[in-house]
C-alpha cells in the first residue's frame, strides 16, 4: 500500500475553529458597542461645549441669558452630527438657564436620551444625562 498524505483540515477541526470564533465574537460584541457609542458621543460633547461657550459669550455681551429667538440666531449648526435629534434652550431667569441635547437611536444609545447643560447664576455649567452609566461623559452626573 502506498502511504498517502492528505493535507487540509477535517470537518471537526473547522467546526471547533468556528465555535471558538463565535464565542469570542459573542463575548466582545457588547464591549465594541460601548466603545462605538462613546466615540459617537465625542462629537456631541464638542458641540455641547460650543453651545455653552456661545451662550456664555451672549451673557457677557448682553448681561442676560438668551431667549429662544436670540438662541436660534447664534446657535451653531448641528446637522453634521447624526446622533442629535433636537437642541432646546430653557431660560430660568436673567443669568440662568439650560441647554438640552436629545438623541436619536444609535448604537448603544436609546431614542430621546439626553445631555442637559445647566448654567448657574455664578456662570458655571452643570451637566446631567440620561445615558447609561458606562456612557456618562466626564464631569456629568446621572439625571434624577
Amino acid at each position: 500500500m502506498k502511504n498517502q498524505r492528505n493535507f487540509g483540515f477535517t470537518l471537526i477541526e473547522l467546526m471547533v475553529v468556528i465555535a471558538i470564533i463565535s464565542i469570542l465574537a459573542t463575548v466582545s460584541a457588547p464591549t465594541f458597542e460601548k466603545h462605538i457609542a462613546k466615540a459617537n458621543l465625542v462629537d456631541v460633547q464638542l458641540y455641547g461645549n460650543e453651545l455653552t461657550s456661545a451662550v456664555d459669550e451672549f451673557v457677557l455681551t448682553h448681561s442676560a441669558f438668551p431667549s429662544d429667538t436670540d438662541f436660534s440666531n447664534f446657535k451653531p449648526d448641528h446637522s453634521n452630527i447624526d446622533l442629535i435629534k433636537a437642541v432646546s434652550l430653557s431660560k430660568l431667569d436673567t443669568l440662568q438657564g439650560s441647554l438640552s441635547l436629545s438623541f436619536v437611536k444609535g448604537i448603544g444609545i436609546n431614542e430621546n436620551q439626553f445631555i442637559k447643560y445647566s448654567r448657574t447664576s455664578s456662570g458655571t455649567w452643570v451637566c446631567e444625562t440620561s445615558l447609561s452609566s458606562q456612557l456618562i461623559p466626564e464631569k456629568c452626573t446621572p439625571a434624577e
